[in-house]
């Protein structure tokens, strides 16, 4: 699974903008990464991860699983190695001090930040008996008052225009191009750092979200 922020990060790190990344690098409406015919992640070359620096957080995690139950209490598990895999893995130090030495605590906030609007999101729709999709609205240019991320003849969650010859994406996941509308219909400048672009991005989403449940 790669969320918005980590592939704004991987995108950044290769060079290119969002919506090619999940054009080129993506599946199942840009939420997973795509895989070789052989099942092995499109940037592991034989000399590595081509994104290890701004590798997603089950990259950052493995080889420990992370799951956190409905009361909120996160518990982490050992997975035995992939064949071929270089990581060393022993019995000394802690969890703490191995989260700490992946850098994953900014990770873990924006997969927090992230997944509370994803499930406000889908409440939402169920309240409403929406089935969410993915697919492109009419094109059509959102009213200058209007939060620019919401589709404008739907209550749906918005989405881009579709990849030609693959499924269209949900926009949430393209930040430049969710950005680069929002900031257009503000009046904005779209930020260039990769902390900023994800917190505006979250405020837009929030604000989406917010209009939406007030106006049902």
């Amino acid at each position: 699974m790669a969320g918005p922020h980590e592939i704004l990060g991987m995108s950044r790190l290769l060079g290119i903008g969002t919506t090619e990344f999940l054009a080129l690098y993506s599946d199942n409406s840009g939420t997973t990464l795509r895989s070789e015919a052989d099942g092995r992640c499109v940037f592991l070359t034989p000399s590595g991860c081509k994104v290890h620096p701004r590798r997603p957080l089950v990259c950052r995690l493995y080889p420990l699983g992370r799951k956190i139950d409905e009361t909120g209490v996160e518990r982490f598990a050992f997975y035995s190695l992939q064949p071929d895999c270089g990581a060393k893995a022993g019995h000394d130090g802690t969890v703490e001090t191995f989260l700490a030495s992946q850098g994953v605590e900014p990770y873990l906030e924006w997969a927090r930040r992230y997944g509370e609007l994803y499930r406000r999101m889908i409440g939402l729709l169920g309240r409403l008996d929406v089935v969410g999709r993915v697919e492109a609205p009419p094109a059509a240019a959102p009213a200058s008052d209007a939060p620019a991320l919401a589709a404008p003849a739907s209550d749906e969650p918005p989405a881009a225009a579709p990849i030609p010859d693959r499924e269209p994406l949900s926009s949430w996941q393209d930040i430049d191009q969710s950005l680069s509308e929002y900031c257009a219909a503000k009046g904005l400048t779209v930020p260039e750092g990769i902390e900023e672009s994800i917190a505006l991005h979250l405020r837009a989403l929030e604000e989406w979200l917010c209009d939406l449940e007030s106006r049902t």
